[in-house]
């Protein structure tokens, strides 16, 4: 059975926007039509301990699925040096839980991650390389990084200069402060 997804804003005078309830429908019509609406150009999708998230690359948000409580809300991934578009997505559960994601388009093309307290962070960028990351993917010890340049036909293996794996204690990686009247 294929059942999809719809999303229901929460209207409400004092909701916060990007923000309500979720829903399953056998209708591919009205699924459709949620997308198409809601989270248009779907890319990168990861779930971890009751939450299931995906990036919108036309919105150029996130949006995050509570499974537990069918609640969701959206976090747009518009901020500092991140300025292109949102593509494939992988968490790391260990350590500070960070959900990296990789970049279509910009100026700097690169790897970005979002931690458990809504902040964001530039992991890597490339002046050089303009095409899209994609293929973000990590070694089972978590020590490398796999990303590619897609149009250049680049795959790097990227590791920390201090040993430590990418889910560890500190990562020294750029943060970039959330706007005030964002919401969460």
């Amino acid at each position: 059975m294929t059942e999809y997804l719809v999303l229901l804003p929460d209207k409400s005078a004092n909701a916060t926007k990007g923000q309500g309830s979720f829903t399953w429908t056998k209708h591919l019509k009205v699924g459709r039509e949620s997308a198409m609406a809601l989270f248009p150009n779907v890319e990168g999708i990861d779930v971890s301990g009751g939450e299931l998230f995906f990036v919108s690359k036309r919105f150029q948000e996130m949006t995050i699925l509570n499974l537990d409580t069918s609640q969701y809300r959206t976090v747009s991934t518009v901020r500092g040096l991140f300025d292109g578009k949102p593509d494939q997505i992988q968490r790391i559960t260990h350590g500070d839980g960070l959900l990296f994601f990789t970049e279509e388009g910009g100026v700097d093309a690169g790897v970005h991650a979002r931690d458990s307290e809504g902040r964001f962070y530039t992991i890597l960028e490339s002046p050089v390389w303009k095409a899209e990351t994609t293929g973000l993917a990590f070694s089972p010890d978590k020590l490398h990084m796999y990303v590619a340049y897609q149009a250049n036909g680049l795959l790097f293996d990227v590791y920390r200069d201090d040993g430590l794996p990418f889910d560890g204690r500190s990562i020294n990686a750029k943060f970039h402060k959330m706007e005030l009247n964002e919401g969460p």
